[in-house]
């Protein structure tokens, strides 16, 4: 019976690449790449020489599809793995992972680096829960609500930014919520690893001061202060 692996890779220190990964990657008889570019990076520096074929967000419901067919026709294993980090979470993945599950192929994780749980042990909160919300719309607005919206529903909550609008991010979010403690990592487990803690508004002053903020993917955790959270406006009933 053939087997999909979900595989984790390094989100920047290859240090962090697993053996099991190494050695899974070694012996199936394909991997399922977002970025084929980037991943034949990544199996250069450990010799592994596995075929690649491409399979991101723009294709993964036509390519699901076909590697099914595939692993059910040829008997083979397949791993899917993304450009940094656990496919399948904020990332390509889960379709095929879930085409698999409806063909009754087996789908085993191989876990590893995830900048979600990475960013989350070193804010300093105390955890027991959170919620992870990936990416947040652009548009102030939107941005505006959705912050609401999740201080309303979440204890802690975990968010990936652009270092291209985490200013934005932060602008809006010091002008909604003050209160609201952040803790934004920036390039994990890289040479230049930083992470910014405080209210919001400390943070925003952090990173604009910061000449080269603009620079890495950041990893966020949000803690909320409950007594400045607005209740939920309540719908206005029609007159009968």
């Amino acid at each position: 019976m053939p087997t999909l692996y979900v595989v984790a890779t390094p989100i920047g220190n290859l240090g962090d690449m697993s053996p099991r990964a190494i050695e899974t990657l070694k012996t199936v008889s394909l991997i399922a790449a977002e970025d084929t570019r980037v991943t034949q990076k990544l199996l250069s520096v450990f010799d592994i020489h596995t075929p690649l074929t491409s399979c991101h967000e723009h294709n993964e419901r036509h390519k699901a599809t076909q590697i099914v067919e595939r692993m059910l026709a040829e008997n083979i294993d397949v791993a899917v793995t993304t450009d940094a980090g656990t496919p399948c979470i904020s990332d390509p993945g889960s379709v095929l992972a879930h085409a698999a599950i409806e063909a009754g192929i087996p789908v085993l994780a191989v876990p590893g680096p995830t900048a979600m749980a990475s960013a989350l042990s070193v804010s300093g909160m105390e955890i027991s829960e959170f919620t992870f919300y990936g990416f947040l719309p652009r548009q102030k607005n939107e941005l505006r609500q959705k912050l609401l919206e999740m201080a309303r529903h979440s204890k802690i909550a975990v968010i990936h930014e652009s270092p291209h609008r985490v200013i934005d991010l932060m602008t809006v979010l010091a002008e909604t919520l003050p209160g609201t403690f952040v803790s934004a990592s920036c390039d994990l487990t890289k040479k230049f690893e930083q992470t910014t803690r405080g209210l919001a508004g400390d943070v925003l002053d952090a990173l604009q001061n910061n000449p080269k903020a603009d620079k890495g993917e950041y990893c966020i955790a949000l803690r909320w202060d409950e007594s400045e959270i607005p209740a939920q406006e309540q719908p206005k009933s029609e007159l009968s």
